[in-house]
Formats: C-alpha cells, sequence, structure tokens
C-alpha cells in the first residue's frame, strides 16, 4: 500500500536516491526518442551544479522534472515519459565519476525498452571490458555523451574544481528532480498539454521588460522595443530587420552601402528609425500598455507575454540561409561584457552564462537613481544596435548554401563557414542585398593567404574549440576591438582584427601547452599528457598548419575526440617491429594524439597506425593527424617516429609563441 502511494505521488529525489539500490528502477520506452543531448547541454548540466556547489552556502538545487508512469507491478521499472535526456546524462555522469574513485555507490541500471544500440552503450560504462566491441553497433548519441563526459573529467582545472567544492557530495544529497507520476490514462492529456505552445516568459523577455520601463518617453520605448526585436533575430542581418522593406530607410542608417556602423547617438537613431521610419508608428506595438508607469512590473511582464510576436520582414530570401553561432541571450551578455573595461585579466565564464541574464542586467540598473537607470538604457539601446551590426559582419556564421568536401559537419549544423557582410547591390535593376567576404573587396581577396581567409579558419578554430556559449570569449575580443574602431569612425580593420585575435588565442594556448601541474601529470618537456592535452593545443596547432603545408582549402569541423593514434592495447601478435611501441607513456604524448570526431574516433576503435593511416575521411578533419598518417604510412610508428612528430609539432607551436613575445618586446 505505501509502495503505490509512493507512485502516485510528486516527491522531490535527490540525485542519489534517484538510481540507488533501494530506490525504484527506471526505463526509457520504446516511444521515446533515442539520446540527442550534445556538448553544450552536457557541459551546462555539469557547469550549472557545479557553480551551485562553490557557493559558500549550500542550498537545494532543482533540475526540473521527471515525469514518470508507474508500473503496474511493483518490481517493474517506471516508464520515463519526460526528463530521459537529463536523466539519462545523469547516469552517465554517475557512473564515470564512480569509475573516477568517487564514493557513488551502488546503482540501479538505467534500460532503453527493446533498444539493443542503447543498451550496448551503456553497457559500455558499467563494463569497461566491452571497450573492443564495435562501436558502430553503439548509440552514438550516448556514446558522444560518455566521451565528452570522460573528456571533461579528465581536464586538471575542472577536478581541482570537484574536488575543493565537494561536488559529489553536492551533486548526490542537494540537487533534486521532482518526480512526477502520470497514471496511463492521464498520458494522452499529458502529451496534449506538453505540445500545447503555453506563454511563458523567458529571461529575455522579464529583463526587455525591466528596461522598456525606465523609458519615460513613448518614442523612446518604441525605439528600444524596434531594436530589441530586430537584434533578437539572430538568423538574419539586423540592416536587413530593422529597416525592412526599405532601401532608402536603410541608407539613411546605416550608409550609402549599408555598410556604416549606426549611431551611438540615441536622439540621432530615434529620428532615424521611429520619426522617420514608414508609417512612424512611435507605439510599441499591442503589448503598448506594458510600458505605462501605471502597471506594477509583474502586471507589466505579464502583459508583455501575451502579446504576439512581430513578424520581421527582410525584403530577401535568405530566410534559412545563414545561422548564428549564439543565441539573443548570449548575445545580450556579450553586449555588457564589451560595455565594461578591458582589464586584461582572464574572464569568467559566469560573464557569458545566460542563467545569469536578470542577475547581469539588475546589477547593471541596481544602486542607479530613476534618471541615471533611464540613460544607461538609452546608451544600451544604441550599444545593442551596434554591437550587433558588428557581431553580422566580424563574427562567423554557417552558411547553408556553401559546402566544403574538407568538412565533417555537424548535423545540426549544415552548410559551411561563413565571414560575410551585406552591402548594397542590384539583380534584374532592382536593388538587392548582396553577400561578399567581409574583409575582402570580392571572392578572389579573400583566397589563399588572405587576412579575410586567415580570421576565417582562426574563428571557426575557436568556434570548434569552445563549444559552449559561456566559454566563448573570443567572441566578446572580436565585438570589443571592432567596437573601438567603430567608436573612432573608422571600418573594422582585418588585420588589427587577426593581430588582435592571435595574441588571444596565443595566450590561452601557452596556458594549455605548459600547464602548472604535478611532474606525472605532464611529459619530460612540460607538456601535458592524453585527455589533459586542452582542445586548443590541436585546433590552434592545425590553424598553424595551414600555411605550413599549404593547405589553405581546410575546413575545421566539430572535433571532440582525442585519439591515440598508436591505441593503448596493442595487438602483440600481428603488430610488426615499424609500429611497435616500446615506451608505453609515449602513448599520452601529443605527438601520439589528434582531435577526431566521435564517429571517426570509434571507427578508429583498436586499428593500428598503418591501418588508420589509410581512412581518407578522418586524415580530412585534421592537419596534424594528415602528417601522423603520412608518416606512418612512410615507413612506421614507433618510439621514434612518436618522438620526432612530438617534438616537431611542440616546436610549432614554440616558435608561433616566441615570435609573439618578441614581438610585444620590441613594442
Amino acid at each position: 500500500m505505501s509502495t503505490t502511494a509512493a507512485a502516485d505521488a510528486a516527491i522531490a529525489v535527490t540525485i542519489g536516491e534517484l538510481f540507488s539500490s533501494s530506490s525504484v528502477k527506471y526505463q526509457i520506452p520504446l516511444y521515446q526518442r533515442n539520446y540527442t543531448w550534445g556538448e553544450e547541454q552536457i557541459d551546462r548540466l555539469i557547469d550549472d551544479v557545479l557553480d551551485e556547489a562553490e557557493r559558500p552556502v549550500w542550498k537545494d538545487y532543482f533540475l526540473g522534472n521527471l515525469v514518470v508512469a508507474p508500473p503496474v507491478h511493483v518490481d517493474d521499472p517506471f516508464d520515463v515519459i519526460d526528463g530521459q535526456q537529463r536523466l539519462t546524462t545523469l547516469y552517465i555522469l554517475l557512473m564515470k565519476l564512480s569509475e573516477h574513485q568517487h564514493p557513488i555507490g551502488e546503482l540501479h541500471p538505467l534500460t532503453y525498452e527493446s533498444r539493443e544500440k542503447s543498451t550496448l552503450a551503456l553497457r559500455g560504462i558499467l563494463a569497461p571490458q566491452h571497450e573492443n566491441e564495435d562501436r558502430e553497433h553503439e548509440d552514438a548519441g550516448i556514446l558522444r555523451a560518455r566521451r565528452r563526459i570522460e573528456l571533461r573529467l579528465h581536464d586538471n582545472e575542472l577536478t581541482r574544481r570537484l574536488e575543493e567544492s565537494d561536488f559529489v557530495d553536492y551533486l548526490l544529497t542537494r540537487v533534486k528532480l521532482i518526480r512526477m507520476p502520470v497514471r496511463s490514462r492521464d498520458l494522452n492529456r499529458y502529451f496534449e498539454v506538453m505540445n500545447t505552445r503555453g506563454l511563458q516568459l523567458s529571461p529575455v523577455d522579464i529583463v526587455k521588460a525591466r528596461l522598456l520601463r525606465c523609458l519615460t518617453g513613448d518614442a523612446d520605448r518604441a525605439l528600444l522595443n524596434k531594436v530589441w526585436t530586430a537584434c533578437s533575430d539572430m538568423d538574419h542581418y539586423v540592416s536587413m530587420t530593422v529597416t525592412p522593406d526599405s532601401t532608402e530607410w536603410r541608407r539613411q542608417v546605416f550608409g550609402p552601402d549599408w555598410d556604416d556602423a549606426p549611431t551611438a547617438d540615441f536622439s540621432t537613431l530615434r529620428t532615424q528609425l521611429i520619426d522617420r521610419s514608414p508609417g512612424a508608428d512611435k507605439t510599441v506595438g499591442t503589448a503598448s500598455a506594458l510600458v505605462t508607469g501605471s502597471l506594477a512590473f509583474e502586471d507589466a511582464i505579464t502583459t508583455y507575454a501575451q502579446a504576439p510576436e512581430a513578424r520581421i520582414e527582410t525584403g530577401s530570401d535568405d530566410s534559412e540561409r545563414f545561422s548564428s553561432q549564439i543565441s539573443f541571450a548570449t548575445l545580450l551578455l556579450h553586449v555588457l561584457a564589451v560595455q565594461r573595461p578591458d582589464t586584461g585579466t582572464v574572464t569568467s565564464d559566469r560573464d557569458l552564462d545566460d542563467k545569469l541574464l536578470i542577475r547581469r542586467f539588475t546589477d547593471e540598473l541596481g544602486g542607479k537613481d530613476a534618471g541615471a537607470q533611464e540613460a544607461w538604457v538609452r546608451s544600451f539601446t544604441t550599444d545593442l544596435l551596434r554591437t550587433r551590426f558588428l557581431f553580422d559582419r566580424c563574427v562567423l556564421k554557417r552558411d547553408a548554401t556553401l559546402t566544403s568536401a574538407h568538412e565533417s559537419s555537424s548535423d545540426e549544423e549544415p552548410g559551411s563557414w561563413s565571414l560575410s557582410r551585406v552591402v548594397q547591390g542590384t539583380s534584374n535593376g532592382k536593388t538587392s542585398p548582396r553577400y561578399q567576404p567581409a574583409f575582402a573587396s570580392d571572392e578572389f581577396g579573400a583566397g589563399p593567404r588572405s587576412v579575410h581567409r586567415r580570421l576565417l579558419l582562426l574563428q571557426s578554430a575557436l568556434r570548434i574549440t569552445y563549444t559552449s556559449p559561456r566559454s566563448m570569449h573570443w567572441m566578446t575580443e572580436v565585438l570589443r576591438y571592432a567596437t573601438e574602431c567603430a567608436a573612432r569612425g573608422a571600418r573594422v580593420d582585418g588585420a588589427g582584427l587577426l593581430e588582435h585575435l592571435e595574441a588571444f588565442t596565443r595566450e590561452r594556448v601557452a596556458q594549455a601547452l605548459f600547464p602548472v601541474s604535478a611532474p606525472d601529470e605532464v611529459a619530460a618537456d612540460g607538456t601535458p599528457l592524453g585527455f589533459g592535452v586542452p582542445r586548443i593545443v590541436f585546433t590552434y596547432l592545425d590553424y598553424l598548419l595551414v600555411e605550413t603545408m599549404n593547405s589553405w582549402d581546410f575546413t575545421f569541423s566539430y572535433r571532440t575526440s582525442i585519439e591515440h593514434f598508436s591505441p593503448r592495447t596493442e595487438d602483440s601478435e600481428h603488430v610488426s617491429s615499424a609500429y611497435h611501441v616500446e615506451d608505453r607513456e609515449l602513448l599520452e604524448t601529443l605527438g601520439n594524439l589528434a582531435l577526431v570526431t566521435v564517429s571517426a574516433n570509434s571507427k578508429f576503435s583498436n586499428y593500428q597506425p598503418q591501418e588508420k593511416a589509410n581512412n581518407a575521411a578522418a586524415r580530412r578533419q585534421s592537419l596534424k593527424l594528415e602528417l601522423m598518417a603520412r608518416r606512418a604510412k612512410a615507413g612506421g610508428w614507433s618510439d621514434q617516429d612518436i618522438r620526432a612528430h612530438h617534438e616537431e609539432m611542440v616546436g610549432v607551436l614554440r616558435r608561433n609563441l616566441d615570435k609573439s613575445h618578441h614581438a610585444r618586446t620590441m613594442a
């Protein structure tokens, strides 16, 4: 009776109780989709919990709901109706923490109903002896999550933070899910409700409402609303969305070629976008009641939430061509970061954490009287539009119309990397938008060795290195440099931007290549080992090798798995002396490692170097791997080869870092 009552009640369950051997079991029913979380969601879960664990005073942290269908028979597992992505991630995390000697305890296995691939992938966590099985028979999503979490747990800095914060204890005892039972007779109604769009307020909605309340004039509020709406459409160029369907209007705001940064003066911008706009609409729209002084804030944001979203007509048919690499919430945080003085100190990932969006704006407005708040919001309005314009012009996107035979892109992002600006052009005698290289006058100026090509390569290298939006500080640096140029009334200088971004990157490479670590955690030359080698070392090395190898058609793709070219498990019966590695410690050095996609890593499995060297698709992912494959095919991959390749690669990095240091000294 008590078991049934517990099964029918909504309760808060700690993560320690979730899979406890004394708790209930869970299974993902057959009608649910496969595991789909990627790096960003996995990193976000780990980082959010770690942030809470590092607070001086611990408080309970709720991850969300776990909707389940209780079983008919007491010993059967609960079917997971909603929350399976989070649940699967937590299960993998707990198992990996247990492998790393953290006291997790015995856990009930999570099961996927009638799905052999998912079962195999989860079994690989529980039984490492299955590592040599054919990875192609496992669930790719779960396999990818296992490797991502494993990579995070090998990071020395993260390991230190986990230990100092008692992360595992906090995860097990203070992090909770609300388990909500839904009986079979309620399932259809539940899915109907879940699939019906509700009026949910996002942090972006709340911030907008607060900023609007700080402005006293109708036209001022209309300007903020117009700028906000246009900038929030991250997949179109803002010069098109803020001045839709009027080329003359666009020329007034962005110059005769549509390529000038908008004014930084609020009054002038208000005249251009509100007073002189076609129709001269000075209201905020159907939510205009929101910004009247008579509404309490809670009522105001409710009114705003009920307003329909504005539909933006851009006058262009490129609605599905470009895709931004960040969300609007993250862009807002970049604007705040650019506004702050550059102190030269290492920035915190919390600065770009959209979970803290409301707090960031509360901090900016806090302590100011009404007049100062209004002045700040007016300044922020022009900063937002200018930053978004510079973002469109100077930060890479994905362009669905581009393809590259040298790229293995993610399933979510078709096309290839693009660094384009929109300018006024003509088509069939009519004015129309034309997209051309951001730092070249035409396609010929964007070829090999050009500043434009180097900037596109470096930005794409940084993009695949720092996959979480909260770690994309390189983007803040691009926007800060571009903003400084605009403040001087100058166009963004491509050569200057490249120099600035390379200096930023070299600083992080230097920290990554020669970490302050215990002697057993680094090679004899002080470089990191194995999974402890940060991704930036591999990607920046490939960036430098583009010029060294004259491989200007190389394209960076998403790569997250560190591959041991000579496998840690050697087939001693079949390996020849040319491919035998006597000193097994060499296997963990940079000379034997490459960064590849998860699929390439799974297909490589425990193949020997001579077999891996024949995988042309994998070789295209990394120029470093290409050099390793060439050496292996030319004669072998033994101790001498690994040492020689290691010294060559470290030498490439050292020379670049030393050249930068010499340039700063001369300056």
